[in-house]
């Protein structure tokens, strides 16, 4: 599902394969893009692989860091403008963490996993906020991992963050004053990316089940990113407009293919939530 009208989409954590790719579906489509980066290699990275120069008036790359609250604090309300001008808000900020047994990961490093998948948003959200006028409009989408709603045998931070993020998609749906900013968190299946490399490098502590799956589904890229780009694009759209607080798969739900009845039901019951139930 395309959208016809051009709007203003804010990603955080643009040099992500799925950010990356996402940013340039939407810069192609003719819509404007404002990119966060944190440090100058992602500024490099931005500038290989987006030419500034071409879509002057669509593009704005804008520096901020992630890992410092005050900074951050300070950066959403330097940007607040671009935040409330922003029609679609995509964060795809994530750290895999160690791949070991629980009981033999380092507390340092399970604590910094779960400041950067979990608390920052915490942090961010509650920032953000603040800044967006009351009637501001805005679909907000974070991205699920594997681990969240099944067993992941050596990748328990991650995982467990994971399920922390699509509680914390849920309570903020429920709990934001403003209704028409959204929150929905996306699973969007096996990408080949920075993150998959360091889980195949480190094959030793995974699963060979694991390894195979992965394997497998690396041809699926290109085809799970698109799969992303419409979801987000149908939960944009005026016939997804009502659904927030959701986990959806963008690769097994098929909520694109669903009828207006059904989406209502959705909304009322605990389908595509971490309880995955019909009713």
């Amino acid at each position: 599902m395309d959208i016809k009208k051009k709007i203003n989409v804010t990603i955080l954590g643009p040099t992500s394969k799925i950010g990356s790719t996402l940013a340039k579906k939407y810069l192609e489509d003719g819509n404007n893009i404002n990119l966060f980066y944190r440090n100058n290699n992602n500024k490099i990275f931005l500038n290989n692989n987006f030419n500034i120069k071409k879509n002057i008036n669509q593009i704005q790359f804008v520096k901020y860091d992630f890992l410092n609250n005050k900074k951050l604090e300070l950066s959403i309300k330097k940007n607040k403008k671009i935040f409330n001008q922003t029609n679609i808000l995509i964060l795809t900020i994530a750290e895999l963490g160690e791949i070991k047994n629980f009981f033999k990961q380092s507390i340092k490093k399970f604590s910094n996993t779960f400041y950067v998948n979990f608390f920052f948003y915490v942090f961010f959200f509650k920032t953000l906020s603040k800044v967006l006028n009351n009637k501001k409009k805005m679909l907000i989408i974070l991205f699920s991992g594997g681990g969240s709603t099944s067993f992941r045998e050596n990748f328990s931070a991650y995982s467990l963050t994971k399920v922390c993020l699509v509680k914390l998609t849920e309570i903020m749906s429920h709990e934001i004053k403003n209704k028409k900013i959204r929150f929905n968190i996306i699973s969007p299946g096996i990408i080949n990316s920075s993150m998959i490399k360091k889980i195949l490098k480190q094959k030793s502590n995974v699963s060979k089940d694991e390894i195979k799956k992965i394997k497998k589904n690396l041809t699926l890229t290109k085809t799970n990113i698109n799969k992303v780009y419409k979801t987000i694009n149908f939960l944009y759209s005026k016939k997804g407009e009502k659904i927030s607080g959701k986990l959806i798969s963008s690769t097994w739900d098929g909520i694109t293919n669903l009828k207006k009845r059904d989406l209502k039901i959705i909304m009322n019951s605990d389908k595509y939530t971490l309880r995955r139930k019909e009713n």
